[in-house]
């Protein structure tokens, strides 16, 4: 038999996981679960708030104007090509080193 004050009210209740007059959760188990499936629901609505954002480029590439979706595609293949020389760079420089 275990008696447990509730932090909400102050009942004394014995052998229960909630409270009698507030209703209030009183096992240490059932907060744990209760505070882990709030945190993991916040970090859903964070995950699905990051996907709903396109990357710059990607809102560009389907724009309804022809300028546009040239402009950013030239730009995407010159950025691409710069990666492109400085990957080569770097690996040259570590082939050298080793």
């Amino acid at each position: 038999m275990t008696i447990i004050k509730c932090p909400n009210c102050g009942i004394y209740n014995t052998d229960s996981d909630y409270c009698k007059e507030c209703n209030t959760i009183l096992s240490y188990k059932l907060r744990r679960e209760h505070a882990f499936k709030k945190a993991q629901e916040e970090r859903q609505k964070q995950n699905a708030a990051k996907e709903e954002k396109p990357a710059f480029f990607e809102k560009y590439l389907n724009h309804r104007y022809f300028l546009i979706r040239l402009i950013a595609k030239t730009i995407r293949s010159i950025w691409l090509v710069f990666m492109a020389i400085g990957m080569f760079i770097a690996w040259v420089v570590s082939a050298i080193a080793a």
